[in-house]
């Protein structure tokens, strides 16, 4: 039943690479959860992507390093904001 779940939330693969905006993955090294892999593959379908792998980190990023995850946000939102400005 859990698994009907998780493949109602999958999106499909050209719906994903049509994404027009910038997109940032984050993801940690060590989850348990949802394998680094499946980061890769989304930030390699996504154009106008960036991954950034927290070492040392399981799924819980925005918990586990949080000042580094908060700075990564931030910084992605500020060069978002000023690529709409051009």
């Amino acid at each position: 039943p859990r698994q009907r779940w998780v493949d109602a939330m999958a999106s499909r693969e050209e719906d994903i690479r049509a994404l027009p905006h910038p997109a940032l993955v984050l993801h940690g090294r060590e989850d348990r959860v949802i394998p680094l892999s499946n980061s890769m593959t989304l930030a390699e379908w996504i154009p106008n992507s960036q991954l950034h792998v927290f070492g040392h980190c399981g799924h819980w990023t925005q918990i586990e390093h949080k000042n580094r995850f908060i700075q990564q946000v931030e910084n992605f939102l500020q060069e978002a904001d000023q690529e709409a400005d051009r």
